[in-house]
């Protein structure tokens, strides 16, 4: 599913126009955005919680000089989904 049909679906299921969905849901994925970006977790009962993880400052290796290069270390978002989530799902 993508963010169209996504829009459609959630449209459908309140008898809305989609018009009228779709900057809610930008609205939604913005401030998602926004709080990672600020280093915020964000929780969401019974669907789970966003994160950021930092990944440390590594070195590595150039595969073709067989130089060593210094990897910086950067931030991955993360999501990991509530028990109740995951019950839904594996029914």
């Amino acid at each position: 599913m993508n963010k169209v049909q996504l829009i459609r679906r959630i449209a459908a299921e309140l008898n809305a126009s989609q018009t009228s969905i779709k900057p809610v849901v930008e609205q939604i994925l913005q401030q998602i955005h926004i709080a990672l970006s600020e280093g915020e977790k964000i929780f969401l009962p019974q669907f789970g919680t966003f994160e950021l993880r930092y990944h440390l400052a590594k070195t590595g290796r150039n595969p073709q000089t067989g130089e060593a290069i210094e990897i910086d270390g950067y931030n991955q978002p993360r999501f990991k989904a509530s028990t109740t989530f995951k019950l839904q799902i594996n029914r």
